[in-house]
């Protein structure tokens, strides 16, 4: 972290042998492939990640993973389309939003000198301003 902003992250799935990395300017990565987030744009299109207390009443193709780390990664790999939740710890989503942000896509801000009850949204640039529409009371 340099100024109060994340410049660079990795997170690793052990049971899929899968990596995903990035650093500020440098773009992101996974298994040593350039990824970019996913250019869709229609949210009835779309799938998105996040967890069942978020995600009452809300009207999306949603999976449930458990892991807020892997779901930004699959967020920058294009294999999701978004993803949100809330009652984050920062060690959850930082490396994360390192990852989204250098694969094109966008994260709603975070206040990294707090470490606990973060909620997070994030997607592509295209769909973002929909999601946060539809999301604002989440």
């Amino acid at each position: 972290m340099k100024d109060n902003e994340i410049i660079g992250g990795v997170i690793f799935d052990p049971i899929k042998n899968e990596i995903f990395y990035a650093e500020q300017n440098l773009g992101a990565y996974f298994n040593n492939q350039r990824i970019r987030v996913s250019k869709k744009n229609n949210l009835d299109e779309c799938l998105f990640g996040t967890n069942l207390k978020s995600s009452k009443n809300i009207e999306l193709n949603l999976r449930v993973s458990g892991s807020a780390a892997l779901d930004l990664a699959y967020v920058a790999a294009g294999r999701l389309d978004g993803f949100f939740q809330k009652n984050l710890n920062i060690w959850d989503i930082a490396a994360g939003i390192a990852i989204v942000n250098e694969a094109g896509g966008r994260v709603n801000p975070i206040n990294f000198k707090e470490i606990k009850n973060h909620k997070i949204i994030a997607s592509s640039e295209v769909i973002n301003a929909d999601l946060n529409s539809l999301l604002k009371n989440f």
